[in-house]
């Protein structure tokens, strides 16, 4: 469906895009097979534009298509790049500008991951050098300015797709919880009133009382929006094929009792805490296990 996006083009707007699709020209390859139906003032530039975006398409170049889409043609990404589209959420002690990062879940090939402060936040870059399509829910007002500004770096390594103004030119209003809800699917019971004030409790919960119940359920609350976003850009991008019978069968599930392990991400479960029950931190940094010689620069906190 991205090669029936002409938005981005210049001269084309609303309006003139209704006429090339009365004319019989849907999509980009209609155009150049039948260059004569586009507006003669315009053809040779027009020709020149859909050579680039065909080939764009053909090397699979998302990062062209997530520069040039006009806002009303940004769902297409997901119907294009869907398999290969990432998604993330944070959470952070507080709601202030500067507020640390606590936790991020990533969905990524189709696993959830868990970065944690303390312990792997850091390893979230080495995963986002890994992305081709990063997508979140009002990430580009919230997310992905605390995460340059806590990482101290420039920009993504990946293109960024905001679902929250996609759903909103696909007439979809409210939060993701809301829009979710209309659509059919609820969080589990446990997380069904869970919120980011609910986030700041548990985080303190578990830095003072090292209560790692607290810890989990942090983790978890996290990774439902996570897999929400994966539901929502199945809607957005109109690719209905995704089974919401198993939506959550990657939810990371609470233990009864913390083991040991050495692993450093969430799949299907919370990461274990280390053998003296609280959140393992490495004594060369003051970062957790992530190496600041993997960062681009230094965090602060």
């Amino acid at each position: 469906m991205i090669d029936e996006a002409f938005l981005h083009f210049e001269g084309i707007g609303p309006a003139r895009l209704e006429k090339l699709n009365k004319n019989g020209i849907r999509s980009w390859y209609d155009a150049v097979a039948d260059p004569d139906r586009l507006p003669a003032a315009k053809r040779d530039n027009l020709l020149r534009a859909l050579d680039e975006n065909i080939h764009a398409l053909e090397s699979r170049d998302v990062g062209f298509f997530a520069d040039r889409l006009a806002g009303p043609d940004r769902w297409r990404l997901l119907s294009e790049f869907l398999e290969e589209t990432s998604y993330f959420d944070i959470e952070t002690f507080g709601l202030e500008y500067d507020a640390p990062i606590t936790t991020i879940v990533v969905w990524h090939k189709g696993e959830v991951h868990s970065f944690v402060e303390h312990e792997n936040l850091d390893d979230f870059l080495e995963l986002l050098e890994d992305v081709r399509l990063m997508a979140s829910f009002n990430g580009a007002s919230f997310d992905v300015p605390r995460v340059l500004d806590a990482f101290h770096i420039p920009t993504f390594p990946c293109p960024h797709i905001d679902l929250r103004w996609l759903a909103f030119h696909k007439g979809m209003r409210g939060g993701l919880k809301e829009i979710t809800v209309r659509a059919g699917v609820r969080r589990p019971s446990d997380l069904a009133d869970a919120d980011g004030a609910l986030a700041i409790k548990l985080w303190s919960r578990w830095i003072h009382f090292q209560d790692s119940t607290a810890r989990e359920q942090l983790i978890r609350y996290c990774a439902a929006d996570v897999i929400l976003l994966v539901f929502l850009a199945q809607q957005l991008g109109e690719r209905p094929d995704f089974d919401t019978s198993t939506i959550w069968s990657k939810l990371p599930e609470l233990t009864d009792t913390a083991e040991t392990d050495d692993s450093d991400s969430c799949t299907n479960r919370v990461l274990p805490l280390g053998e003296s029950g609280q959140a393992r931190k490495s004594p060369e940094s003051p970062f957790g296990n992530g190496s600041p010689s993997r960062l681009r620069a230094r965090r602060t906190g």
